[in-house]
């Protein structure tokens, strides 16, 4: 298990403060992630630019130490330098990972972090719907995804 240090001060007034916004937004939906924060906004899109600019604006009060990430109707804080592609390069530079294929699925901006980080490892990377994205695979939709992995399995079941 990989723990980062994170300042603690800055985190915890980053979660009161997101906090206060999902309070006084109702439809606003705060997911408390242990190290990164992310305000949801999917019931309340007319917010979009009110949280994004209170998150840069608390990115910069706490000094660097967090960065925003946007996504889908999410609006997140994570530790700066940190994302998933840094996560999963970690893991897979260790055991019992160490000289696997990484096969990752994403749908989001966020994903587009692991992606990059699949490329140099030859691992396969599949976007899910539309945007742009520098997945090497690309899949309509959720279902298509069950399918595909379904597929996957009767084959690896049969010793294919």
């Amino acid at each position: 298990m990989h723990r980062h240090d994170v300042p603690l001060d800055a985190l915890e007034k980053a979660r009161r403060r997101f906090g206060a916004l999902a309070a006084q937004h109702p439809a606003l939906v705060l997911e408390d992630k242990g190290v990164n924060l992310a305000l949801h906004f999917r019931s309340a899109p007319g917010l979009r630019a009110e949280l994004q600019e209170a998150a840069r604006g608390l990115a910069r009060e706490l000094g660097g130490a967090f960065e925003v990430q946007l996504g889908k109707m999410v609006v997140e804080l994570r530790p700066s330098g940190k994302d998933k592609g840094v996560a999963i390069a970690e893991f897979l530079d260790e055991a019992p990972f160490h000289g696997r294929t990484p096969v990752f699925v994403g749908d989001d901006l966020t994903d587009e972090f692991r992606v990059r980080a699949d490329q140099p490892r030859r691992g396969h990377s599949v976007k899910v719907g539309e945007g742009e994205s520098a997945a090497r695979w690309r899949l309509p939709d959720s279902a298509a995804v069950r399918a595909w992995l379904a597929a996957f399995v009767a084959r690896a079941g049969e010793g294919a």
